[in-house]
Parts: structure tokens; C-alpha cells; sequence
């Protein structure tokens, strides 16, 4: 659902981001307002998105564009990489505003590293991930085609008002707009998954039947940990349809150990509906 920044840009980007994270909250907070900003504008704008995604136009003449467009508002960070990303990886010009999107959400890792804040926007992303995929009303609603974008945007704001932060809130907002409305779980929790790779780490998501202690959330971390070979980060929600244990899923991998999961694979086995 996301669209994998490659490794030469991503080797790019992360110094670009680097270099304005030197220069303050303020400046990498403005990188990643550029390219949230230029990701929606390309869903939209066809000819600008044509331009910048050329990778036969040099970037001299995508810097000039950028600096009328910008009007001196940009970062220079955002200049720089808007205009050479499309050198770096090729993508469908479809796919363009996506890899902007992608940036963006490694713009925000990058303040939230520096902020001593990764744990919190890995779990910010995960929470809103896990909110809307429990909720059927929410997502049917993102799911419309009936429905403005716009409402939807609004539908997300007003069910993540006060439960996350700013970063969290604007790369949600990001997403909605970029599929309008659709995937917006699977695309959140990627972006949650690779800033967690960041720094080497598995993301667990866990639900269970019942909350669980801190002494259970440490033996399931330690047994995953010696399982999958790498540390493990447990984001656990609780869910009262699972009827007992827990369901663990990494990546695309499922733990199913869930009371209800044994109970339906014996009716399977016994032929029973």
C-alpha cells in the first residue's frame, strides 16, 4: 500500500532531513508540511505531477518551477529533494504523490527521533491503525464513494482529536486524501512498521481478550524477541471478540491463539458448520 522509498533515495532524503533536523523542530517540521503539502497537491494536479516525476527533465529546470510555486516558502531541503527525487527512483506517475507521502511519514520519523519520540509516533500510528480497523461505521464511511473527501478528513480528525499528536494527526490526514479515504489502517501501520526498522525493530501488534499486565507484556515480548531473532516492540489492544489468549500478527504473519480460532478449526475438522 505504500510505496517503498528505494535505497538511494531514501540514502538522500535521510540526509536532507538530517541537515534541517540540525537546524531545529521548526525546520524539519517545515520539510515534512512541503511534502505533505506537494503529495496532495500531485493527487490533483496532473501536468505539475508529469513534470516532477520526470526522470528525463533535469532537476535545474523542477528547482526553478518549485521556486515560482513556492514563492520562497519552501525549505530549502524540500526544494532540493522534490526536484531530484524522480532521478533517484522511478515510480508511475500515478504512483508519484505516494512517494511523496512516503517521504513525508521519513520526515516525521526523523523529528520524532530527534525529539526522543519514536516509540510515541510508532504507537500513535498503530493506535489509529487499530481504531479504524475496529470500527465497521469508520470505515464504511472512509469506504463511500458518496462521501467528499473532505468529510472524511474531518471524520478522522474528529476521532483522533486529542488522542495523538501533531505528527501523528497530519500523516493520518495525509493518507485519507491520498486513497480518499480507502486502506487507511494498512497504509498507517506500514509507515508504523518502517519507523520501527529504523531502529531495528519488530512491531508485534497483539489483541487480547483481556488487558495485559506488564509481566505478561514482558514474557510475550521475551518469547517473540527469541522467535523472530530481533527486539520486539508489543502494541496491544484489547478485543473482546477473541474468547481467550491472544492473536499476535508481524508483518503479514499471524499467532493465532485464541480460544474462538481453536473452536472454529475443530468445527472444520469434524465437519461441523
Amino acid at each position: 500500500m505504500a510505496i517503498e522509498v528505494n535505497r538511494a533515495l531514501g540514502s538522500h532524503a535521510q540526509g536532507l532531513f538530517d541537515e534541517a533536523a540540525g537546524r531545529g523542530r521548526r525546520a524539519i517540521d517545515r520539510v515534512q508540511a512541503d511534502l505533505d503539502q506537494f503529495a496532495r497537491l500531485l493527487v490533483h494536479q496532473v501536468r505539475l505531477r508529469k513534470a516532477l516525476a520526470d526522470p528525463g527533465l533535469p532537476p535545474e529546470p523542477k528547482r526553478a518551477l518549485l521556486a515560482d510555486l513556492g514563492q520562497g516558502h519552501l525549505d530549502d531541503a524540500s526544494v532540493e529533494l522534490l526536484a531530484t527525487a524522480a532521478t533517484h527512483q522511478r515510480v508511475r506517475q500515478r504512483d508519484f504523490p505516494g512517494l511523496l507521502a512516503s517521504l513525508a511519514a521519513m520526515a516525521a520519523f526523523t523529528a520524532a527521533d530527534r525529539a526522543g519520540q519514536p516509540d510515541e509516533l510508532e504507537g500513535e500510528l498503530f493506535s489509529v491503525a487499530a481504531m479504524v480497523e475496529q470500527q465497521p461505521r469508520v470505515r464504511s464511511a472512509l469506504t463511500d464513494p458518496g462521501l467528499p473527501v473532505a468529510n472524511k478528513r474531518a471524520l478522522v480528525a474528529d476521532l483522533l482529536a486529542g488522542k495523538v499528536g501533531e505528527r501523528a494527526a497530519a500523516l493520518a490526514d495525509l493518507a485519507v486524501e491520498l486513497h480518499e479515504g480507502h486502506d487507511l489502517d494498512t497504509l498507517l501501520r506500514e509507515w508504523a512498521e518502517e519507523a520501527a526498522a529504523r531502529h531495528n525493530r519488530v512491531v508485534a501488534e497483539v489483541r487480547s481478550a483481556v488487558e495485559l499486565d506488564d509481566r505478561r507484556r514482558a514474557r510475550l515480548a521475551e518469547v517473540l524477541t527469541r522467535v523472530l531473532g530481533r527486539p520486539v516492540v508489543l502494541q496491544v489492544t484489547v478485543d473482546t471478540a477473541i474468547l481467550g489468549s491472544v492473536v499476535v500478527r508481524v508483518g503479514n504473519e499471524l499467532f493465532d491463539g485464541s480460544i474462538r480460532s481453536r473452536l472454529e478449526q475443530a468445527r472444520e475438522a469434524l465437519g461441523v458448520a
